[in-house]
């Protein structure tokens, strides 16, 4: 095999990688906020059986866990500009999608894995134990007061190992949005092979990156679980 990576000193490919590197990572950094949004909004729902919000949130949960996120992204991208949600621009007349590629490619993935973390910080939040909810109570903590104070921030820590692997799926399947021409890390890619034919070189190019972010994501995690360690509780 006659590997070939002078493409990479190229000042032209080089700026579309790292392009694609910042679009990533923009990409999961606010479809990760949007997911904790998400989770923790859907996860008092259904915490607190909240009339009509819970049964609501429990059908979008499935609905979301349970449709590809490729299906989802196309949805939003597609099918909300054929449904009205689009503008038209007064120089060209034509039809503009109000949501860009960008956008669809944020809110489905803080759909699809805010979906998974309701689940997931529901069942940390299950896990608090009774005595310590109680020991609150007597203290003279409201019912908003023991949430926010006691139950979600412990909750929250007992959920890190599974929320690590949520968020490892998110900046995997945020490659998907190249497919609505988002220029993140797979699309420059696709570019770049289309100019050099090199597809082997650039692909274990763009496999390295991927392992990077992620790994550097897990690592920041671990940092963020070993800060917040509480005596007693999880690992």
């Amino acid at each position: 095999m006659n590997l070939d990576f002078t493409w990479l000193t190229n000042p032209v490919y080089q700026g579309w990688l790292l392009t694609g590197i910042s679009n990533t990572l923009l990409l999961s950094l606010f479809g990760l906020v949007l997911m904790l949004v998400i989770g923790v909004l859907g996860a008092a729902c259904v915490h607190f059986r909240t009339p009509v919000m819970a049964p609501v949130v429990t059908i979008l949960v499935e609905l979301y866990r349970n449709t590809p996120s490729l299906v989802q992204l196309f949805f939003l991208y597609f099918m909300l500009s054929e449904m009205g949600l689009h503008f038209i621009d007064p120089e060209t007349g034509r039809n503009i999608p109000l949501f860009s590629g960008f956008t669809c490619g944020v809110i489905m993935l803080g759909l699809y894995n805010g979906a998974i973390a309701v689940e997931i910080i529901r069942s940390g939040l299950l896990a608090v134990p009774k005595e310590t909810i109680e020991a609150a109570h007597a203290l003279g903590y409201s019912r908003f007061q023991i949430f926010t104070l006691v139950e979600l921030p412990i909750g929250m820590r007992l959920t890190i190992p599974l929320m690590t692997n949520n968020v490892v799926t998110l900046i995997k399947t945020s490659s998907q949005a190249a497919l609505v021409a988002v220029a993140d890390l797979m699309y420059s890619a696709t570019q770049i092979i289309s100019e050099t034919f090199r597809s082997m070189e650039v692909m274990m190019t763009v496999l390295v990156i991927y392992v990077i972010i992620v790994t550097a994501s897990v690592v920041v995690i671990g940092w963020i679980a070993k800060a917040t360690r509480m005596p007693g509780y999880g690992q």
